[in-house]
């Protein structure tokens, strides 16, 4: 029996929620999270089709791409499109989750599997991400109380690093401590140095966590003063961030790149703006409507951007600057990342019935 919880915590693992932009709305935006999942839609937008598709497949939750709400909303009822939407969904017990950003730019996302589909080697984000203020939280244990307390930290929030989680480190020493008058202490009695057999316990804490994990800290540790240090640490370089950099095995012309994505995406037709036959080396990566990364992506050395849509005066700053641009298209872009994921859903969560929404389509045509 899978619930809503269960998928949650694995989108966090996959598509950790630091990634997401900050202006971006992402998780769970309408559910149970007790909820009990057998049949799971994934979709790119949701729209009515697509929740009609829902509500007559019943499903239980709706794994969309682009977020729905999108911006915060004052009221949820049937006055607007978006309204409608979910209140019809909500009313028929059907959750919805949304990725967006994080799946961009996660390891394995749709940035890098765009980047492996053209062969390039990753050499990292266009715009790396700050990383998150963090504190070095030490403590000090005796051995049978280590598990305990650890237990308690990884709840509360401590010890991630990247994509693992429940990271520590131990090491075995001696503390001492002498207990005054008014002191009542678990171990050995007051008025005299005590010694203990203690563990040094580690772990890494994000500063907006500190206060629920000096807590957990205060409530699992069996001494009545726990000792314990919070070291502020230095943000460190990052490999996440927005768009990825590419650098493709031999120089390619953009018609050869096209070519490869045509076939890769099922696409009829590649808009381009630049000279087709001009080799490049250097790629940049940034599904959906990536344009705002293409200068900076221009100016650490692309010769080639490679998006979903741009605007008009974007391809003439291409043309100006005497790079290459590739325009794939927003749908064909993304959806695919959307397919993957579930297909990981059908491998990671075998009990629930994985779908790929057939009501949605490119809403734009061509003649």
């Amino acid at each position: 029996m899978t619930k809503v919880s269960e998928l949650v915590s694995w989108f966090d693992e996959i598509a950790p929620r630091s990634l997401a932009a900050d202006w971006d709305n992402t998780g769970l935006l309408t559910g149970d999270f007790t909820a009990v999942v057998n049949k799971v839609m994934v979709c790119l937008t949701l729209t009515k089709e697509v929740a009609d598709e829902a509500i007559t497949q019943k499903v239980q939750i709706v794994i969309t791409h682009h977020p729905l709400p999108f911006k915060p909303i004052k009221t949820l009822n049937t006055g607007s499109s978006e309204g409608a939407i979910l209140w019809r969904l909500a009313t028929k017990g059907i959750g919805v989750y949304s990725l967006h950003t994080r799946w961009d730019d996660a390891q394995g996302g749709i940035n890098e599997s765009l980047l492996e589909m053209i062969g390039a080697k990753n050499l990292g984000p266009i715009t790396p991400s700050q990383s998150k203020e963090e504190v070095k939280l030490v403590t000090f244990v005796p051995n049978e109380s280590l598990e305990k307390v650890s237990e308690a930290l990884f709840e509360a929030g401590a010890g991630r690093i990247g994509n693992y989680k429940e990271c520590s480190f131990t090491l075995e020493g001696t503390g001492t401590f002498f207990g005054m008058d008014q002191s009542n202490p678990v171990v050995g009695k007051k008025g005299r140095r005590e010694k203990v057999l203690e563990q040094r316990l580690e772990v890494i804490c994000p500063s907006s966590r500190l206060q629920p994990i000096v807590s957990a800290l205060k409530k699992s540790h069996p001494y009545e003063e726990p000792a314990f240090d919070l070291v502020m640490l230095k943000s460190k370089p990052s490999n996440n961030g927005t768009g990825r950099l590419g650098l493709l095995a031999q120089p390619t012309s953009i018609a050869q790149l096209a070519d490869i994505f045509a076939k890769a995406l099922d696409i009829k037709q590649i808009s381009f703006a630049g000279n087709a036959e001009r080799l490049v080396s250097k790629i940049a990566v940034v599904c959906g409507s990536g344009a705002s990364l293409m200068t900076q992506a221009f100016m650490q050395g692309a010769e080639c951007f490679i998006t979903g849509e741009a605007r008009f005066h974007d391809l003439l700053s291409v043309k100006d600057q005497n790079k290459s641009i590739l325009l794939l298209g927003h749908y064909k872009s993304e959806r695919f990342g959307v397919e993957s994921i579930a297909a990981k859903l059908r491998v990671k969560f075998s009990a629930v019935e994985v779908l790929n929404s057939e009501s949605e389509h490119d809403p734009l045509k061509t003649f």
